[in-house]
């Protein structure tokens, strides 16, 4: 896996393939290599360094998924949910345009650090597919080191 996320635990279903380093100088990247046109799940770390904990709540969390797709003009908000995972807290929010029939951008956060993903797709994704995203994204947590 990309030493970019050597900090969380990670679980991708069977099929899943690592493609970061057609892209090195994007975030890690990861699709679907057994289907004909996969959509393409990218993953990003903010790590808290200092100040104020951030301490997102659920509003926070979908309001900064919203501004990302707004931003880049992702097209139509279609869904909006929030919840809570294994990382800790999680905002996800879809669009349908006509440049990406479906995108998905994901906040993720356990009060101080981020997790951003984008899942972007060329045409509508098989459910299956939508579904192996979501269990990536709640699969995440943190590494925990023990000495």
């Amino acid at each position: 896996m990309d030493k970019r996320l050597k900090n969380i635990r990670i679980s991708f279903p069977e099929g899943w393939s690592d493609i970061s380093s057609q892209n090195p100088d994007g975030p890690p990247t990861f699709i679907h290599g057994r289907l004909e046109e996969p959509g393409v799940l990218q993953i990003s770390i903010a790590q808290y360094v200092s100040g104020k904990k951030p301490n997102p709540d659920f509003t926070d969390l979908i309001s900064l998924s919203e501004k990302i797709g707004l931003k880049n003009n992702f097209g139509q908000i279609t869904h909006k949910v929030a919840d809570n995972c294994k990382y800790g807290k999680y905002g996800k929010v879809e669009f349908a345009g006509s440049a990406f029939p479906y995108i998905a951008v994901w906040h993720l956060s356990n009060g101080k650090d981020f997790i951003f993903a984008t899942f972007i797709c060329s045409k509508i994704p098989v459910e299956s597919e939508k579904n192996d995203v979501e269990s990536i994204l709640l699969s995440i947590r943190p590494k925990r080191f023990i000495f």
